[in-house]
């Protein structure tokens, strides 16, 4: 089989990124380069040194996936990479570097679908605070369009522009650190700016029958618990954690409890260049999100799910938040829908042997794909799922800490093998989504 299913417009495949597997050899100096070499910013004590050094050993990691029935990889390019010092003129050695790793999936056949932007920055682009940021980032959009249109047929321009926001601008967790509510409304609104400047830009540099997105991750916010101050924050965060992007990215205003923290950041014509049409939605879904309110900066915290909840890492299982996602994004704008991203994290049964056996991922997996074929059957109009990740990452702040990945690496050796979940998804595809006729 390969990574489709019965259902012509249903695919099915594997997720990574740049500023997780790639080392910095060959690039710019990125936000998350100058975040890392910082003392206690990330957890384990792990820089970006090496990571997982995709980009010299991604041969190895595709030939793994191609191996298990994989057919289609959302994978990010690292702006540091390709704009190493500044803007205009793109580095050649940069674009010639994905060019052959695009030969190399062509060659497997492994389809590429390009996000380009996954978090990580040149560090001469500032941040999300200067509205100019939109601008620059267009700019290398239009450059990486330029030189891959003949390659590329999906595009997704940004990835999870939410979390960018309360991790780094609101909660100080990520880079670029701020820890501040005033901040933290302003990126949001430059975020939204550069996601419709960036799919402008990649469609006017694009053919015709490419098809440009971009992915949001999406999560029902809940309270804790009964406490009147934990509901009042839940509706709060559900506001800025989904609905403050998506709605003004399909033609809608921000949501009224957020307009008075935007005050003065939104310049006439932002709302209709924010609305650029997309040809679809990525949707990345882990798990529904619980806050409560608490004495002390940020002021909200994230957790509290609850005990029904089978806990699995960072995360619970949490396969009637998936489906309740799903349903509710596609009734309320009706666009067609891939998750970009979904994934556990999980301890490996025991030690590796000839495969890594992992079976409660597949049992989660087995879980969320159920979940997903009720959304369809619901209306939803799903077209694929990528699963997280493609090899064990570099999790961002937490390190090497946790392991997502569907093909194990151990980051001091760059030892790789496939798990044993990896090798049963095609067929756990085919079991929900329909029998394989291609």
């Amino acid at each position: 089989m390969s990574g489709r299913s019965g259902d012509a417009d249903f695919i099915w495949g594997l997720a990574t990124a740049a500023q997780q597997t790639e080392s910095r050899n060959g690039r710019g100096r990125s936000n998350w380069d100058v975040w890392s070499d910082t003392p206690g910013k990330i957890l384990d004590g792990s820089t970006t040194e090496r990571l997982t050094e995709f980009d010299t050993r991604y041969p190895e990691d595709l030939d793994i996936m191609a191996s298990a029935g994989v057919r289609h990889l959302r994978l990010s390019l690292s702006w540091p990479r390709i704009q190493p010092e500044g803007p205009g003129k793109p580095s050649e050695a940069g674009l010639d570097h994905y060019a052959r790793l695009f030969d190399a999936m062509q060659a497997r056949g492994i389809e590429p679908w390009v996000t380009l932007w996954h978090w990580d920055s040149p560090v001469w682009a500032g941040d999300f605070v200067d509205r100019d940021k939109a601008w620059r980032i267009a700019d290398y959009a239009a450059c990486v369009a330029a030189r891959f249109n003949d390659r590329i047929s999906n595009w997704m321009v940004m990835n999870e522009p939410n979390t960018v926001a309360t991790r780094g601008y609101g909660a100080a967790f990520d880079p670029p650190g701020h820890g501040s509510i005033p901040k933290a409304a302003r990126a949001i609104h430059h975020l939204n700016l550069a996601i419709g400047l960036m799919a402008t830009a990649t469609r006017a540099n694009v053919n015709g029958r490419a098809r440009v997105g971009t992915v949001h991750n999406c999560a029902r916010a809940y309270p804790a618990n009964a406490n009147p101050f934990n509901r009042l924050t839940a509706r709060f965060m559900d506001d800025v954690w989904n609905w403050a992007f998506l709605d003004p990215l399909f033609g809608r205003d921000y949501p009224v409890t957020l307009r008075p923290l935007l005050y003065g950041a939104v310049k006439s014509g932002d709302m209709k260049i924010i609305a650029a049409p997309l040809d679809f939605l990525g949707v990345n879904f882990y798990a529904s999100l619980y806050f409560r309110m608490i004495p002390r900066k940020p002021f909200i915290e994230l957790g509290g799910w609850p005990d029904s909840m089978e806990k699995c890492g960072l995360f619970p299982v949490d396969p009637e938040g998936f489906e309740d996602i799903l349903t509710t994004v596609h009734d309320r704008y009706r666009t067609p829908i891939y998750v970009t991203e979904t994934g556990f994290d999980v301890e490996l049964a025991e030690a590796w042997q000839d495969r890594v056996r992992d079976p409660d991922r597949t049992r989660h997996y087995d879980s969320y794909f159920a979940a997903l074929a009720r959304a369809r059957a619901r209306g939803a109009d799903v077209r694929g799922v990528f699963c997280w990740g493609a090899t064990d990452n570099w999790e961002w702040s937490e390190g090497f800490t946790h392991r997502l990945g569907l093909i194990a690496v151990d980051a001091q050796t760059q030892k790789r093998e496939g798990k044993d979940s990896l090798f049963k998804l095609d067929g756990q595809i085919a079991r929900h989504f329909g029998p394989n006729g291609a």
